[in-house]
């Protein structure tokens, strides 16, 4: 009985741990190299934000608990542009592409999670992971 009862104070000690999760992204908002993140949570508020070098920052929210896997996302940016986002996940969930035009057509492409730029757009853009 004492095993059973630390195993759930354990879980249940794991799982107010394990809220959300993030996941590095990395890609490009024109031909400026751009770095963010995408968060998941068990709340359903999903997030994700990319920064350039030049303090462009784009950001969205998503629905974390949809088992699509591809979804389309309003994105707005602290210059004023908005756009959309087509984000596609992996079958682990957590990894994935997203490609999206600004409302001046600037085109943007990421990836996230363990996946790398070269491994989904080819060797035209950031190979960092």
């Amino acid at each position: 009985m004492f095993r059973v009862f630390s195993f759930l104070i354990a879980a249940a000690s794991l799982s107010a741990c394990a809220n959300e999760v993030s996941v590095p992204a990395t890609g490009r908002i024109g031909t400026e190299l751009a770095q963010g993140a995408a968060t998941a949570r068990l709340s359903g508020e999903g997030s994700f934000f990319a920064m350039t070098p030049r303090g462009l920052r784009c950001e969205g929210t998503y629905d974390s608990l949809t088992t699509e896997p591809t979804l389309s996302v309003p994105i707005r940016c602290n210059d004023g542009r908005t756009g959309n986002l087509i984000i596609t996940r992996q079958l682990n969930g957590i990894s994935g592409t997203a490609i999206g035009r600004l409302s001046d057509g600037t085109l943007g492409q990421f990836v996230f999670g363990d996946l790398t730029f070269d491994q989904a757009f080819g060797g035209s853009g950031a190979s960092t992971r």
